[in-house]
């Protein structure tokens, strides 16, 4: 009897079939895993792209703008924004004007307007990007152009949602410097 379970036991050993059942049983989970994390990391990537451009093509169109900049004009550019990043999230803008004063040492807000619910940049807020700005000669004016746009992964693989911010600084091209105007009046212009 013991000569035979000693053979049973030898024999279950010795025996191979099902082991690829239940290798694929434990490999399965993590390769679908990985399949997944991949396609969100790249799918990230490509949302950070993308944004990255709608800003540069915002601040590109508005470095050659020689009319009043108006209120019409800034919700269009933020539709835009929308269309080019492609997300059913909802996007933030905002566009401001700014100098540098040598004398001060400092950055000076012309003019700002946001859409999206960003917040207008002022002199008392323009701390918070300073050390994203370049370095000024005096009186320089520039365009600032950020925006905001929420990524959420489509697939739960232990990345939360997140905001793409991104910022881009253009000088004007064509004219000295960029106005805005609520109604497209000379009267009502911030310059």
């Amino acid at each position: 009897m013991l000569r035979i379970l000693k053979h049973m036991v030898a024999k279950f050993h010795r025996e191979e079939d099902g082991g690829i059942a239940v290798e694929s049983v434990l490999v399965f989970p993590m390769l679908t895993w990985a399949y997944l994390a991949t396609f969100v990391y790249f799918d990230a990537f490509r949302s950070q792209s993308t944004a990255l451009k709608a800003a540069y093509t915002i601040s590109d169109a508005l470095s050659r703008e020689t009319d009043y900049i108006t209120n019409q004009y800034v919700t269009s550019v933020w539709r835009m924004h929308r269309f080019l990043t492609i997300t059913s999230q909802r996007t933030k803008l905002r566009i401001s004007v700014i100098t540098f004063d040598a004398d001060d040492d400092r950055y000076y807000v012309r003019w700002s307007r946001n859409k999206g619910g960003m917040g207008n940049l002022n002199n008392g807020n323009i701390s918070n990007i300073e050390d994203q700005l370049p370095v000024m000669p005096d009186g320089e004016i520039v365009i600032v152009v950020q925006t905001e746009v929420v990524y959420e992964p489509i697939f739960s693989i232990g990345l939360e949602a997140f905001v793409f911010e991104n910022l881009v600084v253009t000088r004007p091209r064509f004219a000295p410097q960029l106005c805005y105007s609520h109604n497209g009046n000379a009267n009502s212009a911030q310059c």
